[in-house]
């Protein structure tokens, strides 16, 4: 991605976290000194507090002068909010880049039929370039049978076959639950939600797998340290557990809710096992 695009996805989100326009239902608001705002409505949420409208015109309220419950209800409606926003955006984001990613390939093909017609070799390098290999081009998802429970598919070649023939993909794995291997990329932690994802290394640049697991009951925690290269969980009783690195070899179960922006989506997802 060029550092414009970068530049321009950190003014987006600092704006998503800037200031949170939200209109929500009148209701009268009394604050904790006593005073009573009429028919007032949520119009924006910012970080010092809310914005209300009211019978007596606009007014901003400060976050500690609302009553605990109100507090705590409208931050958790914000929070959604600006989770579905950030959603949006990195929807946007890959969308951009799969568009700009066949650009590349158009205008790169005509210098490529030129070398190769002056008996040049045509070779091509990509440091960005995903370390996952497909062992051989995958079977068309259309010749293939629906997946079974404990068929253990690869994650390299379904991401191709999803790319080749992503109807045909999609009748074949959407809402079925099976078993997937791959290499882990990277995890992705989410704020506010008991949730977390693992992306597996991809042999496309713009499409990959990504599972999403829920917590165990017995963990208040799940976070990633050394740069994001290991995921470590904490349960109830305080002690750090090690739960994946990024490069080991793993199957998964989950099920398979099908491509949705560029990533073949697995959720509620259990990890059975190093390969």
């Amino acid at each position: 991605m060029s550092p414009r695009a970068v530049g321009h996805i950190i003014i987006l989100l600092f704006l998503l976290c800037g200031s949170c326009p939200i209109v929500l239902q009148a209701e009268d608001i009394t604050t904790n000194d006593g005073r009573v705002f009429k028919n007032a409505s949520v119009v924006k949420l910012e970080s010092g507090g809310v914005v209300i409208k009211h019978d007596g015109g606009t007014k901003q309220i400060a976050w500690a002068e609302l009553p605990a419950p109100l507090r705590q209800r409208y931050q958790a409606e914000a929070r959604q909010q600006k989770e579905a926003e950030i959603q949006k955006l990195k929807q946007d984001l890959a969308r951009a880049e799969a568009e700009a990613a066949k650009l590349n390939q158009s205008e790169a093909q005509p210098n490529n039929e030129l070398k190769a017609s002056a008996g040049a070799p045509v070779t091509s390098s990509d440091s960005a370039t995903p370390r996952a290999r497909t062992p051989g081009p995958a079977k068309p998802a259309g010749d293939l049978p629906l997946v079974k429970r404990d068929e253990i598919v690869d994650a390299a070649e379904l991401v191709q076959q999803f790319k080749t023939d992503s109807a045909a993909a999609e009748e074949r794995c959407q809402k079925k639950t099976f078993r997937v291997k791959g290499v882990i990329q990277r995890f992705v932690t989410k704020l506010f939600r008991r949730q977390y994802e693992v992306i597996l290394e991809s042999p496309e640049k713009f499409m990959r797998a990504v599972l999403r697991f829920d917590y165990p009951d017995d963990y208040k925690s799940i976070y990633t340290i050394q740069n994001g290269q290991k995921l470590v969980g904490r349960p109830v009783e305080n002690k750090e557990f090690t739960l994946m690195t990024v490069g080991d070899a793993v199957v998964f179960q989950g099920r398979c809710k099908g491509l949705r922006d560029a990533e073949i989506v697995f959720t509620g997802c259990t990890t059975l096992g190093k390969e």
